[in-house]
């Protein structure tokens, strides 16, 4: 029993919470007092999304769990769909949950499956650890997140901003650790490709600069989506920039943007390695759309960034990132602002705000030095 290791359970979703859990379980693989266990779900499992549970495989960890919540025939593209999906996660985590007994639930960010288990946690009286809390967005996203905070007994954030955040939302001061983000851990740790193999891959000049498309939809924007990406479509087009779109999540309202990615001339991929990844984020002249990776990565690389819309609303952003509107003209003008040398320059000496690339060690030391004994019981801070 002296030799009994801690026990953490894991869910990942989609590609977005791997990539930031990747580097956390290595470090947990290597250690003496943790074990862990890791449940699959959602996009992982879908051919429509790239079957990444076999990425997860091919990078040596242990699957504890699958758990199918999403179908391959569109049905989950709504509100109602989301809600029900996450409806099978409680069924089936609760089960699990109870039989293996974890010692300590890692929960993070703010995706549906991830809640699900941050709530689960919650209701068994084990204690729970959440990554990334404290941080503004717009989206389903904002309250699934400071939802799950108050679900959480400890917070593991990417920097002041977001701690401060916290402790007015009644934390314990002393129970938040500014640890940054581990998906930059993941990009530093990951193998950088062949750029010439890789663009051939994806039928790029590689004499010429590319632009990376990532443009999730909005919750609740659901009935815009389909304009939204026609417009950025449109000022990509007129940029005249060759480009790479990496196909957005499942939220509600992907499915017509995919539709109108696929008849649009632009390359596309259902998703990437995270190695490919890093390889065209560090090589690319412009990332365009509202992905977190804009936010929390590229500055890393120094990398220039067009966040569009709301999605990404009042995170805290490094100066690489330019906000434009949901319009066309905009997004053609910053498009052009940020492929100027003068831009380039003005960012080359950037720091990331997110962190530099050390979050997994920290995150696992803090889980060893968990108290177990303590109440997980929790009351508001004031």
């Amino acid at each position: 029993m002296l030799n009994k290791k801690r026990k953490v359970l894991l869910i990942t979703e989609r590609r977005a919470d791997y990539s930031r859990f990747k580097p956390i379980i290595n470090e947990i693989k290597k250690d003496k007092i943790l074990d862990y266990r890791l449940v699959v779900t959602g996009l992982h499992l879908l051919k429509s999304h790239g079957n990444t549970k076999n990425e997860i495989k091919s990078d040596n960890f242990k699957i504890s769990k699958e758990i199918k919540n999403f179908q391959d025939d569109g049905k989950n593209t709504t509100g109602a769909g989301m809600a029900k999906a996450m409806g099978k996660v409680f069924l089936q985590l609760s089960e699990y949950v109870e039989k293996i007994k974890p010692d300590i639930i890692l929960s993070g960010f703010d995706i549906g499956a991830n809640f699900v288990l941050t709530v689960v946690g919650a209701h068994l009286n084990i204690p729970v650890a959440h990554i990334q809390g404290g941080e503004v967005t717009g989206s389903i996203d904002e309250s699934l997140r400071h939802a799950m905070s108050k679900f959480s007994n400890y917070h593991y954030v990417a920097n002041n901003d977001a701690k401060k955040r916290l402790v007015k939302m009644g934390e314990i001061s002393k129970d938040v650790h500014v640890v940054g983000c581990p998906s930059i851990d993941a990009l530093l740790l990951e193998k950088e490709l062949n750029l010439k193999k890789l663009l051939k891959k994806f039928r790029l000049n590689e004499k010429k600069k590319f632009l990376l498309l990532i443009q999730h939809p909005i919750t609740t924007e659901v009935s815009r989506s389909e304009n939204q990406i026609v417009k950025t479509l449109k000022a990509i087009r007129k940029s005249s920039i060759q480009t790479l779109i990496i196909l957005p999540n499942n939220d509600s309202g992907y499915l017509n943007i995919v539709k109108k990615i696929k008849k649009s001339e632009f390359r596309w991929t259902k998703t990437l390695t995270l190695s490919e990844y890093k390889t065209l984020l560090k090589n690319c002249s412009v990332l365009v759309g509202n992905s977190s990776s804009g936010i929390h990565e590229a500055s890393t690389f120094k990398i220039p960034v067009v966040n569009i819309g709301s999605r990404q609303n009042k995170r805290l952003k490094p100066k690489n990132v330019v906000n434009v509107a949901h319009d066309e003209k905009q997004i053609f003008k910053a498009i052009k602002l940020v492929l100027k040398k003068s831009f380039k320059a003005k960012i080359s000496k950037i720091k990331n705000p997110y962190g530099n690339g050390r979050s997994a060690k920290k995150i696992v030391n803090l889980l060893k030095n968990i108290d177990l004994s303590r109440n997980t019981q929790k009351t508001i801070n004031y």
